[in-house]
């Protein structure tokens, strides 16, 4: 008898899935901790107007990025084989796509900045677009070296790249260079990594361009153009609604807190989002093999996400204005709403790759519109009730629209609800014991509690809470807790 092929994922595919997650985490961990440290000191440093007048700011830049790059490097690592002309062309289309958008860009700075009465915003937004064209330089050495698993070096570029930007910010910032400062550090940032991108695989772009190739691509990339767009719509157009019912500083206020809850849930949840779509390309027509890919990863990035936004979300009426100040106090409250977002922030995270991945576009666009009509009629439904229902209301966008995306990824992948909640259920409870214990601490009887030491002594207590919970809950996370020395050893050797 023959015997039975090993499991794809279980071999030589899980190997190369958790290496390229480590590196993925040091990457995203320098990427959020260098972004964090520059926001923290202009939060600092301008006024919650200012603040304000960056994140409408940064919807028209982040948009136009979406525009620019048209889903065509993300189709670098779906494409089972390379052609030269292929890659040509993706490379000089995204290179016109990125020069045509910043112009675009800068020709409506000035009405965009006069539509949001902030006139101050309009050089630096001009200036921020030339991002793009730069950007454009590295994307496809980049993608390639993805595709083949190379995290590794894309993790240092990140190192290299954060560690320069977020310095040069820094400086700016207190040179007294306010909204500059950010502006500096994309710009720096940008150019280190295409530097470093294109050291990182030696290919040379030539310029065997197919027209057929190219819109062929764009037809396939269609979906996931609007998908990207009403994503970052569904997201920022809270923004936009306080901007306009409320004010810039109501705007700076709202960010602040969704800004802080987004880079420690990106922190933890992408490096395994980046990696799913390389490895779940590889055993989509398994759906076994997918189950079990898809429950691997999401276990272990729910072991991550949970703890740290419950526990910053139970801390956060100390944290918020002990790291960013006082006068953004406020920011804390909807930070505690915020951190009800654990369960379908990470969800959500999987399954657009996994949905992609099983080129499941229908149910892409049907779950992104749902998402962004729902938002924008709770959100507008909020709005008379000030920044608090706005967060509410965001939250509950999120359960609203939970049961849907399970349903599809279901219909698509045969990954069922079951799936999924086994391979959370542990984290999260875990988690939701740390939270109570904290909020109960937090209200003791005399406990005024307030400023560095307080923070830091709660964290670290959450911490080992919540790593005894786990503990205790799991079986399988107990298994996985006992061999991790042994884990670190061997991959020294």
């Amino acid at each position: 008898m023959n015997a039975e092929p090993p499991a794809r994922f279980d071999k030589g595919l899980r190997a190369r899935s958790r290496s390229s997650i480590g590196w993925t985490v040091l990457r995203f961990l320098s990427d959020q901790i260098f972004s964090f440290i520059v926001f923290v000191v202009l939060a600092r440093l301008l006024a919650r107007a200012d603040i304000g007048a960056f994140a409408i700011m940064a919807v028209t830049a982040e948009a136009f990025r979406i525009i620019a790059t048209a889903g065509l490097v993300q189709t670098i690592a779906r494409k089972s084989e390379l052609s030269a002309a292929f890659l040509d062309t993706i490379y000089r289309s995204q290179q016109g796509f990125s020069f045509l958008s910043a112009l675009t860009i800068i020709a409506l700075a000035q009405p965009i900045a006069a539509w949001m009465n902030a006139p101050d915003i309009a050089l630096p937004l001009a200036v921020m677009s030339l991002v793009l064209p730069i950007s454009s330089f590295g994307a496809t050495h980049l993608a390639l070296r993805l595709r083949e698993f190379g995290h590794r070096t894309t993790a240092l570029r990140s190192v290299v790249g954060g560690l320069i930007g977020g310095t040069c910010a820094v400086a700016a910032a207190f040179a007294g260079l306010g909204l500059w400062s950010l502006v500096i550090q994309r710009l720096v940032t940008e150019i280190i990594g295409v530097v470093l991108s294109r050291a990182s695989y030696d290919w040379k772009p030539g310029w065997r361009f197919d027209f057929a190739i190219l819109r062929g691509n764009l037809a396939l990339n269609a979906t996931l153009i609007y998908v990207q767009l009403a994503s970052l719509a569904t997201v920022r157009v809270q923004e936009m609604v306080i901007g306009a019912g409320i004010g810039l500083a109501a705007v700076g206020v709202y960010r602040t807190a969704w800004r802080t809850v987004e880079l420690i849930g990106r922190g933890a949840i992408q490096p395994f989002t980046q990696v799913a779509v390389q490895t779940l390309a590889r055993v989509k027509d398994d759906p076994v093999e997918l189950r079990r890919a898809y429950g691997w990863m999401i276990s272990r990035a729910a072991a991550l996400a949970f703890p740290a936004l419950v526990g910053f979300g139970a801390l956060a009426p100390i944290a918020i204005p002990t790291v960013f100040g006082a006068k953004w106090a406020e920011a804390g409250q909807l930070a505690q709403i915020f951190a009800f977002m654990a369960l379908p922030f990470t969800l959500n995270f999987f399954a657009s790759p996994s949905l992609s991945v099983l080129g499941a576009s229908r149910s892409l666009m049907s779950l992104s519109t749902t998402q962004l009509v729902l938002g924008v009629i709770l959100t507008l439904a909020a709005l008379p009730y000030g920044l608090l229902a706005i967060a509410i209301s965001y939250v509950g966008r999120a359960y609203l629209t939970l049961p849907l995306q399970i349903l599809l990824l279901r219909r698509t992948s045969g990954i069922r609800p079951v799936d999924s909640l086994r391979a959370v259920g542990a984290p999260l409870a875990a988690s939701t014991l740390m939270g109570v214990a904290l909020a109960v601490a937090m209200r003791l009887p005399g406990a005024h509690l307030a400023g560095w030491p307080a923070l830091l002594s709660l964290t670290a207590g959450g911490a080992l809470i919540y790593g005894l919970a786990l503990f205790a809950l799991s079986k399988a996370w107990r298994t996985r807790l006992l061999s991790l020395p042994l884990t670190l050893r061997k991959s020294r050797i």
